[in-house]
């Protein structure tokens, strides 16, 4: 434990939510590039704290949300 990443599942149930799930959408809401956005909804890279700050933003999450995203202990990739 102590490794934490981004909740993408959750991440992308708030983009689709927000109508914002495809990534020109997002990029031009958040003003992060598109590949940065593509990488990390799909799980290759981690945001950098300048781009979770931009998505918080864009998305208008609460302070508690977004530490649940993208400060997660990511049980959804927990194997047992």
């Amino acid at each position: 434990m102590g490794n934490t990443e981004t909740d993408v599942i959750a991440l992308k149930k708030i983009l689709v939510e927000r109508r914002l799930e495809r990534t020109p959408a997002l990029s031009r809401a958040s003003g992060v590039g598109r590949t940065t956005l593509s990488n990390i909804l799909n799980g290759r890279i981690q945001p950098s704290s300048e781009v979770i700050r931009k998505l918080i933003v864009a998305l208008s999450l609460s302070p508690a949300t977004a530490g649940e995203i993208f400060f997660s202990d990511n049980l959804h990739n927990v194997q047992g």
